[in-house]
């Protein structure tokens, strides 16, 4: 079973508390289900450009929103589809978050499947890399430079099951969701289980791991933003454990200061936006705005999607027709929704 080594510094353990008061924060706070919305559909719009980002794809945050929302963009074919693919993968981390079994390789398999959809072969997509990698650095001059070297193809159904049996290990042992997620990401990368995708679905599973841990922040904590800021920083601390090579045994500490260090930025930034909005007074211009179950499984479609439509909203909620337009001019009269277009290509975005 892989069993990592770290040690908690007094910086890192002083930057966890801090994270704990703001996650309060932040849970405590009544913020109206408008804002709440709208603050995780642009949480989402972030993480998809950010994460897509790293990974090169070329599309600007305004145009990941257009994608995201159905709107059509002038770009190339496969940045547009790892966009759209990120979208139905962070879908697809939703459902896996509200279940109570285990993360399993089947899970992961299925989700690279969603992640990588028509961007790599058939063969390759939701598989184990049947090879040895190899990442190599570009130095701008026509030369490259090693990287790292992934485990051996062989071993890495043995390193991932150890990861997931340990994974399991640690939930029940009550480890901190912070230092889990941090490990497991890392740990994840340096497997290198796919022939591509592997930083994305890295990045997936530790928010999928936070989200199933309750500490998600209401879903408007951006990690991936911190990584992307300063790319090469991100790199550096994953390499700096990794080196050239896979090996195990590798002292994680450096790279699980650089994540809780990272973590606290971003929570920090949700604090701010929280506090500005969360405790303003209820008034005639701003009321309290009630929402019912089907009502917040709605918001949270839209959220997510970045539309909704009348059939949507039949599948959403197994109810007929009648009953689904009656819920959507619900959240029209509420102010939450509006509507978009005529007729049959009528739809709902947020307000």
């Amino acid at each position: 079973m892989f069993r990592p080594k770290y040690i908690i510094t007094p910086d890192a353990l002083n930057a966890i508390s801090e994270i704990a008061g703001i996650k309060a924060l932040v849970e405590k706070s009544r913020v109206l289900p408008l804002n709440e919305a709208q603050l995780r559909r642009q949480a989402i719009i972030r993480m998809t450009h950010t994460s897509t980002s790293i990974e090169g794809n070329k599309l600007a945050e305004f145009q990941v929103d257009k994608v995201l929302s159905g709107m059509s963009v002038i770009a190339d074919p496969k940045s547009i589809q790892e966009v759209k693919n990120y979208q139905d993968a962070l879908k697809e981390v939703e459902v896996l978050a509200a279940q109570s079994s285990p993360l399993t390789l089947e899970k992961i398999l299925h989700l690279h499947s969603v992640l990588m959809h028509s961007l790599v072969e058939r063969e390759k997509c939701g598989h184990l890399r049947p090879d040895t990698i190899y990442l190599v650095d570009d130095l701008g001059d026509g030369r490259e430079v090693l990287r790292f070297e992934g485990p051996p193809a062989k071993k890495i159904l043995y390193l991932l099951n150890g990861l997931l049996v340990w994974l399991a290990k640690s939930e029940k042992e009550e480890l901190h969701p912070i230092l889990r997620a941090g490990i497991f990401h890392v740990q994840f990368v340096t497997i290198h289980p796919f022939t591509d995708g592997n930083g994305r679905m890295a990045r997936l599973l530790t928010n999928l791991i936070l989200f199933k841990s309750g500490w998600d922040f209401r879903k408007i904590l951006v990690l991936e933003d911190f990584y992307n800021r300063n790319r090469t920083n991100y790199y550096n601390a994953l390499n700096f454990v990794q080196g050239d090579r896979y090996h195990e045994g590798e002292d994680l500490t450096p790279w699980l200061e650089y994540f809780i260090a990272g973590f606290l930025t971003e929570a920090r930034k949700v604090a701010e936006t929280i506090t500005s909005i969360g405790f303003a007074p209820i008034t005639d211009d701003n009321p309290q705005i009630l929402l019912d179950h089907d009502e917040i499984k709605l918001v949270d479609f839209i959220t997510t999607t970045g539309r909704l439509t009348s059939k949507d909203t039949e599948e959403v909620l197994s109810i007929p027709k009648r009953t689904a337009q009656f819920k959507l001019k619900r959240l029209v009269e509420k102010g939450l929704i509006k509507t978009q277009g005529n007729g049959p290509s009528t739809y709902y975005a947020l307000k």
